[in-house]
């Protein structure tokens, strides 16, 4: 039993999405996940790790020479509620191969969901895969016991997802399972919302197609997230000779998207190199802000939201406070605008304070945080 739940534990990491804790020092079953900026700790693993599929990057490929394992529903189930009543873990994150029929596996995914609210009376987190090419009644009845449904799309296009796997069709197994998946989600909503992940580095997918794509999904598809999971190599795969994604690569991604997602930048809007990439040695909204100069400098006493958090060092929350503190009062001093969490490093050159610039001296010293705006949610 500890051998299956040390290998389908850690095979979870070919799902990871977290670049801050791909090599923290975690037992391989339990993924730390950021949610409202504290540490929470999922029990991330696979029902099996049997599956019919031949992706070419995949640690669970058909032709891959490794030991197979699965669980019944019953087992895995006892196993969670054991570890959670002993508050090893905080929360489910269920995935698996698909061993045999795509119908039947998620029906005994949604099985070990069932057990535990039922039987259990488990009524904590729970975030079901929704397997693609999946009949649309199990999604429905999936979502009856789920906080977080998600689809892995894996890459951006049908020609794209035919350098990772010549089984998987676009359009029917990925994008219209992530459609039926979206309109279930409208009619009645998850609590935690749907998401979505795709491989990056695997093959030659640019960061402009990637977050166009991503924007297409947000605006059309309504998902909660976009996750960006560098390609790890697999020994004994076909990629296993290709090299790892670079984790600068992913922070510069998520902090892209976390422009479009909440901060209403559109993807035009976001800097790329000549190849379509993201600069990996400055953050993109800071970019943005020197190739923008006739934006700024903004008045920090009159400035909207929106223009706000536009500037580098100004995030959605220190801005909301903004314009509460302008309500009894106008922002005289720097001070006040560190005290509520702006980075003033980095927005010192784009402000004024009642029409002054803000001298730098002891702001420079401030050290980047990136995760707590990055991953605010559940995964």
């Amino acid at each position: 039993m500890q051998k299956k739940i040390e290998v389908l534990g850690s095979l979870g990491i070919f799902e990871v999405s977290d670049y801050i804790y791909q090599k923290e020092n975690y037992n391989s079953f339990i993924y730390p996940s950021v949610y409202k900026n504290k540490i929470v700790k999922l029990f991330k693993i696979l029902l099996s790790n049997n599956c019919k599929f031949n992706c070419l990057y995949c640690a669970n490929r058909k032709d891959r020479d490794c030991p197979r394992y699965s669980f019944s529903p019953e087992e895995l189930s006892k196993i969670f509620y054991n570890m959670w009543s002993k508050n090893i873990v905080d929360g489910l994150f269920l995935s698996s191969g698909i061993d045999k029929d795509v119908n039947e596996t998620e029906e005994k995914m949604i099985e070990v969901a069932k057990i535990l609210r039922k039987k259990y009376g488990y009524y904590g987190y729970i975030h079901l895969k929704i397997l693609p090419g999946v009949d649309e009644f199990l999604i429905k009845k999936a979502s009856l016991y789920s906080d977080r449904l998600s689809l892995n799309m894996e890459t951006i296009s049908p020609e794209k997802i035919k350098k990772i796997s010549n089984e998987k069709d676009f359009f029917k197994n990925l994008l219209n399972t992530l459609k039926k998946l979206s309109q279930i989600n409208l009619e009645r909503p998850l609590k935690n919302g749907i998401s979505t992940q795709i491989i990056v580095g695997s093959i030659d997918e640019i960061d402009r197609d990637i977050l166009n794509f991503a924007f297409y999904l947000y605006k059309n598809y309504k998902i909660s997230r976009m996750y960006y999971s560098g390609f790890i190599p697999v020994k004994n795969t076909p990629f296993e000779n290709k090299e790892p994604c670079s984790l600068k690569r992913q922070v510069r991604l998520y902090q892209a998207d976390i422009l479009i997602r909440r901060y209403n930048f559109l993807p035009s809007e976001i800097p790329f190199d000549s190849k379509g990439n993201l600069f990996l040695n400055k953050d993109p909204k800071l970019i943005w802000a020197g190739k923008n100069p006739d934006f700024f400098p903004i008045e920090i006493n009159k400035a909207d939201f929106y223009n706000l958090i536009r500037v580098p060092g100004i995030g959605i929350k220190s801005a909301k406070k903004i314009i509460e503190i302008r309500k009894e009062n106008k922002i005289n001093s720097p001070e006040i605008l560190k005290k509520i969490g702006v980075r003033l490093k980095k927005a010192i050159p784009y402000i004024l304070i009642n029409g002054k610039k803000i001298k730098k001296d002891e702001f420079i010293k401030e050290k980047e945080k990136i995760y707590p705006e990055i991953f605010d949610e559940v995964i």
